[in-house]
C-alpha cells in the first residue's frame, strides 16, 4: 500500500485519541494534498478540454496496443474527427482486451489495480496511476467550495463496517469523522449527532440513503439539526422525498455529485441548480443511445460514455458506463452555459424502467410522487418481481392515513396502467445492497 492510500484507509486504524489530537493540528487546508494538488487546482478552468481530447486519443492510438491494432496510423486532428473514427467501447470489450490496453513501456509500480462496482455482474478491473487521486479530489473540492466548504471537517457515513468495540473512527489527513452506516438506528443515530455536535462537524459525506435514514432518526429523536450545512451526496442517485426531506424539511443544503471508478467523468450540483455540472477538463463526457447515436439535444434519454483526459497507463476512449441520464434543457443561473449540465442519472438501464404487461415499460421517474406526501413517509423502495406487477415498500410515519394507500394504489396504476398489479408492503427498513448502497428500484426482470 503506497502512502496516499495508507492516508486514505491505513490511518484511520490507530486510537481515536490520537487522530483526535492530530487532527486538531491539522490547519494545513489544501497543502495536506501536496504541490501537484495544488497546481491542478489553480489552473483548472484554464484547462483546454478540446486539445486535452485529441492529445490523448493520438497518444492511445500510437502507444496502447489495442487503439494502435484497429486505428493503425490514424491522426485526430479535431473533436468530429474523434467522433467519426473512434468507436464505442463497454465493459466487456475491454476484459476480452485487457493486457491490450496497457500503454506500451507502463512502469507499473507506478500504477494500482481497481476495480469497478460490479452491480451488473463481474467487476472490470482497471490500471490507473497511483496519483488518481490529485485527479478527482481537485475537481470535487472545486465543486464543494461553490458551497463554502473550505477543507472542513466532514462526518462520513458510506459503507465502512467498524469494529463493535468503535463507534467512529478519525482521519486526521483527510478531517473525516468516520461512522458506521450499516449500524444505523435511533441509539446509533444519538452516538453520531453527538459526537457531530461535540466536535463542531457540519457537513456530512454520505450515500444519500445512510444521510437521509441518519437524519430521519435525528427528527424522530427531536435532535437539533441546525448547525448541519451541507450534505455531501455520492454513489447514488437522489430520490425525490430524499431531496424533500433534507432540503425543504430540514433546511440543510446538498451537494450531490457524479463519478466512478474508472475515473472519466465529474458532475456536480450548485447551489443555484441541483442538475449536474459536467466538469470539461475532467474527462470527455458523452450521451449515446441504445443504437450507438450521440446524442446532442436535452431531454433525450442516454448512456454517459466517458474518455479519460488523465490515465495514460490504461486509456479508455469513449466507454460507456453503463448509467443513464439526459441533458438538461435550461443554463445555471450562476455558471451560465460553462457546464454541459445532466438530469438526474442512474444505474444500469434495467434498474431504471418497470415492465408493464402491455410489454412496454414506465421509466422510474415517471413514478414521482408529490413532495407532500413525502411528509408521510419514511422511506420508499420499488420491487418488481414479474412482468405487469409491482411491490412498493414504505416506511410510513405516524402521519400516514388510509387515504395515502389509496392515493398510491391510483397514482401507479395510473402510471403503469389500470391491470397492473399493486402491492403496498409497509416495512421497518429498506433493502440495502452489500456494499452499503441503496437502490430505488430492484429489479428482477430479465431482458
Amino acid at each position: 500500500m503506497n502512502i496516499a492510500d495508507y492516508i486514505k484507509t491505513g490511518i484511520n486504524e490507530w486510537p481515536n485519541w490520537f487522530n483526535r489530537i492530530l487532527w486538531r493540528c491539522n490547519i494545513f487546508g489544501p497543502f495536506v494534498y501536496g504541490g501537484s494538488y495544488r497546481k491542478l487546482l489553480e489552473r483548472i478552468d484554464d484547462v483546454d478540454a478540446e486539445k486535452r481530447l485529441i492529445d490523448m486519443a493520438n497518444y492511445a492510438i500510437s502507444h496502447v496496443p489495442y487503439y494502435r491494432n484497429r486505428y493503425g496510423n490514424l491522426h485526430i486532428g479535431t473533436i468530429d474527427d474523434f467522433k467519426k473514427h473512434i468507436r464505442f467501447i463497454d465493459k466487456d470489450e475491454v476484459m476480452s482486451h485487457w493486457d491490450e490496453f496497457v500503454a506500451d513501456d507502463t512502469d507499473l509500480t507506478t500504477c494500482v489495480t481497481g476495480t469497478t462496482g460490479g452491480s451488473s455482474g463481474k467487476p472490470m478491473k482497471i490500471l490507473m496511476p497511483r496519483s488518481r487521486y490529485v485527479h478527482s479530489l481537485a475537481f470535487w473540492h472545486k465543486e464543494m467550495k461553490w458551497y463554502g466548504w473550505n477543507y472542513d471537517t466532514r462526518a462520513v457515513i458510506r459503507n465502512h463496517r467498524l469494529k463493535p468495540d468503535r463507534d467512529y473512527m478519525v482521519n486526521p489527513i483527510l478531517k473525516e469523522f468516520i461512522f458506521d452506516a450499516f449500524r444505523m438506528n435511533g441509539e446509533y443515530a444519538l452516538k453520531v449527532w453527538s459526537v457531530m455536535k461535540r466536535y463542531g462537524i457540519r457537513y456530512i459525506h454520505a450515500y444519500p440513503s445512510a444521510a437521509y435514514q441518519f437524519l430521519k432518526y435525528c427528527r424522530q429523536l427531536d435532535l437539533d439539526t441546525s448547525f448541519i450545512k451541507l450534505c455531501i451526496l455520492t454513489s447514488e442517485s437522489v430520490t425525490p422525498e430524499q431531496r424533500y426531506f433534507i432540503k425543504q424539511e430540514l433546511n440543510i443544503d446538498i451537494y450531490s455529485s457524479y463519478g466512478h471508478s474508472e475515473k472519466l467523468i465529474m458532475a456536480g450540483s450548485c447551489p443555484a441548480s441541483d442538475k449536474y455540472h459536467v466538469e470539461p477538463a475532467y474527462g470527455y463526457c458523452e450521451l449515446v443511445d441504445r443504437e450507438g447515436n450521440v446524442i446532442d439535444k436535452p431531454g433525450v434519454f442516454g448512456e454517459l460514455a466517458g474518455t479519460t483526459f488523465f490515465n495514460k497507463c490504461f486509456p479508455l476512449l469513449r466507454y460507456r458506463t453503463g448509467d443513464y441520464t439526459s441533458y438538461a434543457d435550461s443554463d445555471c443561473t450562476i455558471h451560465g452555459n460553462d457546464y454541459r449540465l445532466l438530469n438526474d442519472i442512474d444505474g444500469h438501464w434495467d434498474k431504471t424502467l418497470i415492465y408493464r404487461s402491455d410489454g412496454g415499460y414506465t421509466s422510474l421517474t415517471a413514478l414521482n410522487l408529490h413532495s407532500d406526501l413525502f411528509e408521510h413517509i419514511d422511506g420508499l423502495q420499488y420491487l418488481q418481481e414479474r412482468i405487469g406487477a409491482l411491490t412498493v415498500l414504505i416506511i410510513p410515519n405516524d402521519k400516514y392515513r388510509d387515504e395515502d394507500s389509496a392515493f398510491l394504489i391510483r397514482h401507479y396504476k395510473g402510471a403503469l396502467g389500470e391491470d397492473a398489479d399493486i402491492e403496498l408492503r409497509f416495512v421497518d427498513k429498506l433493502i440495502i445492497q452489500s456494499n452499503g448502497k441503496f437502490q430505488q428500484l430492484i429489479s428482477k426482470i430479465k431482458v
